[in-house]
């Protein structure tokens, strides 16, 4: 009676393979997707450095010889005066924004 109990080689033998094949098959998916996570990062900061690449980036001196008075200069008209106390002139009761 107890022989039937018991499972034969051959059965514990294809458990095996067919536990290793599953395995082979999780590692491998695995890999991939990390292999994409990866690929998409590297994606993501060669597109944020081309986009940061198309400004140019000015250093003013700001006279005391520490250059720290830095401001990007790119397409907008607005200008950019970052730890800068002047910019543009504006006229006593003029109103800046759409007049219309």
């Amino acid at each position: 009676m107890g022989d039937k109990l018991e499972p034969l080689a051959s059965e514990m033998y294809r458990d095996l393979q067919n536990t290793n094949r599953f395995l082979r098959r999780l590692l491998l998916g695995m890999l991939g997707v990390i292999a994409v996570l990866v690929i998409a990062l590297a994606a993501t900061n060669i597109y944020h450095i081309h986009q940061w690449s198309q400004f140019d980036t000015v250093v003013v001196d700001s006279g005391e010889g520490s250059g720290n008075a830095n401001y990007v200069q790119g397409d907008n008209t607005g200008g950019i005066y970052n730890g800068e106390g002047y910019g543009p002139a504006q006229e006593e009761g003029q109103v800046q924004g759409d007049q219309g």
